[in-house]
């Protein structure tokens, strides 16, 4: 009852913010009950009762390719995904494959990291040395699609998985 109180609190304030004539949580639309609740910490939205359904409808909406709905009180990115966490710090993303003879380039989803300061000599094979970069395997997402929503306080990326819907 508590969260369901806070976040009536949250929507109504959240609301007020956007416009001059306060309105009632279940007044909102359906996209900007999304991004209310899809920007909701402490607890999260699958901790209030109010925004469950309202999430489970989007994920659904989005799983058959249907796009995240507008709130025109406010702004957010279209969808995005990131399959992988980010490198640690100094390490690049790159794509497996890369041509070991090259300095591999930046690919945002790549599935590997690799330390481009430290380049190693291989020259075990017939065809001469090669310069190759320590990679090691990227962790995998386990909530991969996201869409950035842009506040007063600046820009909150929330992810989120699709599976199931």
């Amino acid at each position: 009852m508590r969260a369901r109180a806070a976040l009536g609190m949250l929507v109504l304030g959240a609301l007020g913010l956007f416009s001059a004539v306060p309105a009632a949580a279940q007044d909102a639309s359906f996209g900007c009950k999304v991004l209310l609740c899809s920007a909701a910490t402490s607890p999260g939205w699958p901790s209030i009762p109010y925004c469950v359904p309202v999430m489970q409808t989007l994920f659904r909406i989005l799983a058959k390719g249907g796009s995240w709905p507008s709130c025109p009180e406010a702004r957010a990115s279209g969808l995005g995904y990131e399959p992988y966490q980010a490198c640690p710090a100094g390490q690049t993303p790159v794509q497996a494959g890369d041509d070991a003879a090259a300095t591999p380039t930046e690919v945002p989803n790549g599935n590997l990291c690799a330390d481009l300061s430290k380049p190693q000599q291989d020259c075990s094979t017939d065809a001469g040395c090669r310069t190759h970069y320590p990679t090691t395997p990227r962790a995998m997402r386990s909530e991969p699609h996201f869409v950035d929503i842009t506040t007063e306080n600046g820009v909150q990326r929330f992810y989120f998985a699709l599976r199931g819907y």
